[in-house]
């Protein structure tokens, strides 16, 4: 049996672009034994999965004590590859017969489409592979029971909104995301939906305050796997560049990106059901004050029309 080991990243949404490379993995080789190495915040995504045999959990904030003792417990196997996607040192301190370089040189911009290039620098040449598995039967029994105590019948067809974002920059402003939803409200039936992060509850309140009766608030109130068979039945889902997006993406939901400071060309998608909602950088004043990158907050004058525009091109 070969053995397998795929060092991903830490951030859910980074985590859930290195899917389609473990997914070809495993596809490639069905009877592996296959572990991926990922940030604490991924691993109750991971483990759903019915092709991966372990997911160990790396915390890059570790001390060297802690970090030490997971190299002694990766080094208990010998993998015949290693592929690494955060690119790190780990592969050449295990025992493995290859491994992908840490030395890269990329063609591509985009992150995703990055992660595949390792595969083919280690002379893999895979087929597009089926899409991961989020979750399971008793995720989509659970949500759709939330969904129902809160008066939204049905099962699929519901227009899902992220108004949050881990970082706090990439967050497109609440008034903004009202003026869309309520929008999208007096335009069809759909009942909407918000979802996010537990810390992000006061935003979602905050924009569910401007509408008429028409949303259902699961902030927190669902797993990152919940949340997965959720957009999975979305009409639309409508986020920042957050986890949320790209797991709408991978689950080929009709989706709606929102881009401010974050670049589209590294962390956006596209395809018939991905839109990207942004302005040109170049043209704002923003870019004239020598902010540093990492400090940047600027949508570049965003308005909701342009947003519901792209909204409405999907739903209908």
């Amino acid at each position: 049996m070969k053995q397998i080991l795929v060092v991903t990243l830490s951030n859910l949404g980074d985590v859930i672009m290195t899917t389609p490379v473990i997914m070809a993995l495993a596809t490639q080789f069905p009877s592996a034994k296959l572990t991926v190495l990922a940030g604490p915040k991924a691993s109750a995504l991971l483990e759903k999965s019915p092709h991966i045999h372990r997911v160990v959990v790396y915390d890059k904030k570790a001390g060297w004590r802690e970090k030490g003792r997971l190299l002694r417990e990766l080094r208990k196997d010998r993998y015949d590859y290693a592929v690494d996607l955060r690119n790190t040192p780990i592969p050449w301190l295990l025992r493995c017969d290859q491994h992908s370089p840490l030395f890269r040189h990329f063609r591509k911009t985009n992150m995703r489409e990055r992660h595949w290039e390792i595969l083919e620098m280690m002379g893999f040449d895979f087929p597009s592979p089926p899409v991961f598995q989020f979750f399971d039967e008793v995720n989509e029994r659970t949500v759709l029971e939330k969904l129902q105590a809160r008066g939204i019948p049905g099962t699929n067809g519901w227009i899902v909104v992220a108004p949050g974002a881990a970082s706090e920059k990439k967050r497109w402003p609440v008034e903004s995301f009202q003026a869309v939803l309520g929008a999208l409200a007096a335009r069809t039936t759909r009942a909407i939906v918000l979802v996010g992060a537990p810390n992000e509850r006061p935003i979602t309140e905050a924009v569910a305050r401007g509408l008429s009766g028409t949303a259902a608030i699961l902030c927190g109130e669902t797993t990152i796997n919940e949340t997965a068979a959720l957009l999975s039945k979305a009409a639309l889902v409508l986020a920042n560049d957050s986890a949320i997006m790209h797991l709408g993406f991978e689950l080929s939901a009709p989706t709606v990106g929102i881009f401010g400071p974050t670049s589209h060309e590294k962390y956006g998608h596209t395809g018939q059901q991905f839109r990207i909602a942004r302005e040109d950088a170049a043209l704002c004043s923003c870019q004239s004050q020598q902010i540093p990158y990492h400090e940047r907050n600027c949508f570049h004058g965003l308005q909701a029309e342009k947003v519901l525009s792209l909204c409405m091109e999907l739903l209908d």
